[in-house]
């Protein structure tokens, strides 16, 4: 009897569990700050804001700033943790180097409205690539590159599948979402429910354009390992892997980082 009720309880357990997984899905994967601020009072007043209204009627904030003449544009997808004003820092030094700037703050962040998922950030991002020359004011005039950070990753590579730029920067990329999530929760059968799949590792095969990887070897948030693989599937003839050696997850901006990204735009 004694063992039926311990089952019974572990049973119980195991599904509260997974049921709390499961409705919280959202916010685990997209745990993103809504916290308004304009690029002035995150200390990059060189950007100005642009609000994009999407297909179904929401609101996203955009950071934006010409190129200087031929300079890239760098369109900017960020990660799953926190919004805009955190890559404040990053930002600027792009604009130092007279690179022109688009950065999408994602449904729930930096004051965009709406919820995220997998499917509405895939029509954003294809809005926003469609919108440069309305968001910048003038069309670019140098190469146009996708640069995605962490979750951005999978955003940029997915769009550069539809929607091809002239390079791409992965910073920090992963194999895809179930495989994180299922090495993180073994003990659910993540790959069968979850619905927000982000399958950066088949997206990557059908890019064909000069990328650049970038991946700590420290990183405690998405592994070392899945920016092998994923550089592994790339069949772009110009790649290359920048291994930031004791790297944490943010180390893609680490004075190493910084010249391999540097290096890899001059080269275009």
């Amino acid at each position: 009897m004694w063992l039926i009720r311990m089952l019974s309880w572990l049973a119980f357990f195991y599904i509260a569990a997974f049921a709390i997984v499961w409705f919280a899905r959202t916010w685990l994967i997209y745990p993103f700050s809504g916290a308004y601020e304009t690029p002035a009072q995150a200390g990059v007043p060189r950007l100005k804001e642009y609000k994009l209204t999407t297909h179904d009627d929401k609101s996203l904030i955009v950071w934006a700033r010409p190129a200087k003449g031929r300079k890239a544009t760098i369109v900017y997808f960020h990660g799953n943790a926190g919004n805009l004003a955190n890559r404040a820092q990053r930002f600027d030094r792009l604009i130092d180097r007279g690179y022109g700037l688009v950065a999408l703050a994602y449904r729930g962040s930096s004051g965009s409205t709406g919820r995220p998922s997998e499917g509405v950030i895939t029509k954003d991002a294809i809005l926003l690539r469609g919108s440069l020359t309305e968001i910048l004011g003038q069309k670019p005039k140098g190469k146009i590159i996708y640069y995605g950070e962490s979750l951005g990753t999978g955003v940029a590579t997915k769009l550069s599948t539809t929607h091809p730029p002239d390079a791409l920067i992965l910073e920090a990329p992963f194999t895809s979402i179930v495989a994180l999530a299922a090495k993180q929760m073994p003990i659910f059968p993540i790959n069968a429910v979850l619905d927000q799949r982000w399958e950066t590792n088949s997206y990557i095969k059908a890019v064909n354009i000069p990328t650049l990887v970038l991946h700590g070897t420290q990183d405690q948030v998405i592994p070392y390992t899945h920016g092998q693989v994923v550089f592994a599937l790339s069949p772009a003839k110009n790649k290359v892997m920048k291994t930031l050696k004791g790297g944490g997850h943010a180390a893609a901006f680490s004075t190493a980082g910084q010249t391999a990204i540097y290096r890899f735009i001059a080269g275009l």
